[in-house]
């Protein structure tokens, strides 16, 4: 697998090798909710970063006030999101991080529910041989963080077909994707998309489609032997970081148009 670089113009560039990176952050408090004991170790993993988790079984007003993030991940489709969420939606454009893990077959999640109202499509099949060669978009959220950093065969199946989980579920059309969405794993096709990220007022969306949530200590598959767990657990403990730390400060740094979409990414 080669690590897919984003094309840039030389001003971008330029912009993006000007721009701080951001910190972890100070302590904040990350909602979470996951559905049966496959994504058991978040909590465990949110604190390991110095944040609060703070556990949400509705979605509303209350139980978004004074989060910075909210993690939400399923085997399936989320059964927070089985309807689009006024309150969500109005968090996330004031600033909140939503990051959405959806992990096994079944149920599609409707992206329609997210916010923003996307309406991006997915495969139907959550096995397909092609996933077991994931790209990655250098310099996307998850590749590098405190969890480590994700190399090019980090998320790779080895050997291919083996093990029991699976490193990308399905994949989203690269031409369905919303307007303005950044492409962050893909598959070795990569039209197919298998996580993206896109902003929404002051805050973010990101949508991936893996299990990496499972493999954490106190999940399911935490002493399961596919090649990909340790880089699985790499990926989500780096978009906790990132989904716990600034979304709006690149605008207050003075960046507009692609360099400010590209530095919220970051």
């Amino acid at each position: 697998m080669k690590t897919r670089f984003a094309t840039l113009t030389l001003a971008v560039l330029g912009g993006l090798g000007m721009m701080a990176a951001p910190a972890i952050g100070d302590a904040a408090n990350i909602g979470y909710s996951y559905s049966g004991g496959y994504s058991a170790g978040i909590p465990g993993a949110i604190t390991s970063l110095g944040h609060t988790p703070v556990p949400i079984a509705t979605i509303d007003a209350a139980s978004l006030s004074g989060l910075k993030a909210l993690v939400l991940a399923s085997c399936g489709a989320q059964p927070l999101l089985n309807a689009p969420n006024a309150a969500l939606d109005a968090a996330v454009q004031n600033g909140l991080t939503l990051v959405v893990e959806t992990g096994c077959s079944g149920t599609v999640l409707n992206s329609a529910n997210l916010p923003g109202a996307p309406t991006y499509s997915s495969s139907t099949s959550s096995a397909y041989p092609e996933a077991d060669d994931i790209e990655i978009t250098a310099g996307a959220p998850g590749i590098s963080g405190p969890g480590g950093t994700l190399t090019a065969t980090s998320l790779d199946r080895i050997p291919a077909g083996g093990g029991g989980y699976y490193n990308m579920v399905r994949y989203h059309p690269r031409a369905s994707l919303p307007a303005g969405a950044n492409v962050i794993l893909t598959t070795a096709n990569t039209d197919h998309v298998g996580a993206l990220v896109w902003s929404y007022g002051a805050g973010r969306v990101l949508h991936t489609e893996t299990q990496s949530s499972f493999f954490l200590p106190g999940s399911q598959a935490e002493s399961a032997s596919d090649s990909f767990r340790p880089g699985m657990v790499t990926y989500f403990m780096n978009l906790l970081s990132w989904a716990s730390g600034p979304s709006t400060t690149c605008a207050s740094e003075g960046y507009t148009g692609t360099k400010l979409q590209w530095c919220k990414y970051i």
